[in-house]
């Protein structure tokens, strides 16, 4: 019994995070305890307790004798994760190289195969969701899943942006799965340099589209103006 507040808090956590990365609750929207314990069907204690873990990951923010409100974009925080991400990956594609065997190779088949059911369907989150878990693998195949864990909970300014990018942009089907289609190859031939080189390449995209997608929203967004240029 003694976990249960413990349990409702995280849950009321996990909900409001996901809805703030997906856009649901807007940047700079502000968030009404009485309005989320009705929308969340959780109450006032577990919803309060955890907007601390929310303002640690800089995603609310409380205004004195305001409120909470969702924290808006901070571009230079999203340029920092996509960067720290594609140092990692990089190494992490490379590790992939060496270490994939069949099973590895079957589990990134399956992946690419949920994000072309996702394309088809005109399913834009859960494509969004099947990509993530690609790159996923990419750092479980490597033995570092604890890497991937710790990008999680630091690159969120950058998985906002991400997703408003793919609403603002749409998503070129194309481009997206030829690179994830090469990176599948790269790593099955033990290219490590190619698969290296496309992982840049991906993640590059994300950084030359800022100035569009805040062009589109530019109520969302905070900081980071060079990166908009």
């Amino acid at each position: 019994m003694a976990k249960e507040p413990e349990s409702l808090q995280s849950q009321a956590y996990d909900l409001i995070r996901e809805r703030i990365v997906y856009a649901e609750y807007a940047p700079g929207a502000k968030l009404g305890i009485k309005e989320l314990c009705e929308d969340l069907g959780l109450g006032r204690t577990p919803v309060r307790e955890s907007f601390l873990r929310l303002q640690q990951e800089d995603l609310v923010e409380t205004r004195p004798q305001s409120g909470t409100y969702v924290s808006k974009i901070n571009l230079a925080f999203a340029e920092a994760a996509r960067l720290c991400r594609e140092t990692l990956e990089r190494e992490m594609i490379v590790g992939c190289c060496v270490k994939a065997d069949a099973a590895a190779l079957t589990r990134i088949d399956a992946a690419i195969r949920t994000q072309e059911e996702a394309l088809a369907a005109s399913e834009k989150r859960a494509f969004f969701e099947a990509d993530n878990l690609m790159h996923r693998a990419f750092f479980e195949v490597a033995g570092y899943s604890v890497v991937w864990q710790w990008l999680s909970l630091t690159n969120t300014h950058f998985e906002r942006y991400r997703w408003l990018s793919a609403n603002t942009l749409g998503i070129d089907p194309e481009e997206v799965m030829g690179q994830h289609r090469a990176m599948r190859r790269a790593i099955a031939e033990k290219d490590a340099g190619y698969a290296s080189f496309l992982v840049r390449e991906h993640l590059q995209k994300s950084r030359s589209d800022y100035a569009k997608v805040v062009a589109e929203y530019p109520e969302y967004f905070e900081g980071g103006a060079d990166f908009a240029r």
